[in-house]
């Protein structure tokens, strides 16, 4: 039965990847022309969630853990939280569908990168158990969802500032309150995710804090964060130079989350192994 899913998993997550793909194709479509076609790539994008649910589903039975272990499950866990999290945005408010033509290529190229490097199933090492490292994952997944909106409304901002003709993206400051907002719960989730894996960690390795490679970039990243809500907030930066900062501050979170792991040696490396 075990093998049977674990099989399955892959070629769930392959039907999946070609649904998102649709989806971003019409996404990107529609703003180009100017045409509204949004139900098409929710429709799509829907119908991709569904199988790749399915996919984390059969992969978590059959391997016998949740998908944070492997560099393969946190890709696809961190794609199917920001696919969700779009979705829920969109459903809230019509207006912010176009954010689909910056998000759905990014969860193309998550899924896409998963499984390039492969759906081995690894067995979880002693100290990657817990409710603690399950709530820390748990809401990085839900930091970077919510990041990834703040940065697709972010592009829209700095698109339409070079002049680019977006005509059924939402207005600049409808745009610049998305990515305030989502920024807001970026930093908060992070924050929280920062506080439940030095719980993890003290658990584990007998220390809150180490001074890992990925536990000072997840830190600073943390903290960037932090600058650019004060900066907004208290200084009134809008428009460009608020996005552009967002855009660096994304830029930080994708090194923290995958670039420190790959290139240093951290306790972290664990996961891409």
């Amino acid at each position: 039965m075990q093998e049977t899913l674990l099989a399955l998993d892959p070629r769930l997550h392959v039907v999946a990847l070609v649904g998102y793909a649709l989806a971003a194709g019409v996404g990107i479509v529609t703003v180009v022309t100017r045409r509204e076609s949004w139900r098409w790539t929710l429709a799509m994008s829907g119908f991709a969630l569904a199988v790749h649910s399915a996919g984390l589903l059969t992969r978590w039975i059959g391997s016998g853990h949740g998908p944070y272990l492997t560099r393969y499950e946190l890709l696809s866990a961190y794609a199917w939280a920001s696919v969700v999290t779009w979705l829920i945005w969109s459903w809230r408010d019509g207006r912010l569908r176009p954010l689909g033509a910056v998000v759905m290529p990014v969860v193309m190229l998550l899924i896409g990168l998963g499984l390039y490097t492969g759906p081995e199933v690894r067995m979880l090492p002693p100290t990657f158990t817990g409710i603690w490292l399950t709530l820390h994952v748990s809401f990085y997944f839900v930091a970077f969802a919510t990041g990834l909106v703040s940065f697709g409304a972010s592009a829209l901002i700095i698109a339409r500032s070079l002049g680019t003709s977006l005509a059924w993206a939402p207005p600049a400051d409808d745009l610049d309150g998305l990515a305030y907002r989502s920024a807001g719960l970026a930093f908060s989730f992070w924050g929280v995710g920062l506080l439940t894996g030095s719980i993890w960690a003290y658990y584990s390795w007998g220390r809150f804090w180490g001074w890992d490679p990925v536990e000072t970039w997840s830190l600073i990243t943390w903290l960037v964060f932090g600058v650019y809500l004060h900066l907004r907030r208290f200084y009134a930066w809008r428009g460009a130079r608020a996005a552009v900062l967002m855009v660096a501050c994304f830029s930080l979170a994708l090194l923290s989350l995958f670039g420190t792991s790959l290139f240093t040696s951290t306790v972290h490396s664990e996961y891409f192994s």
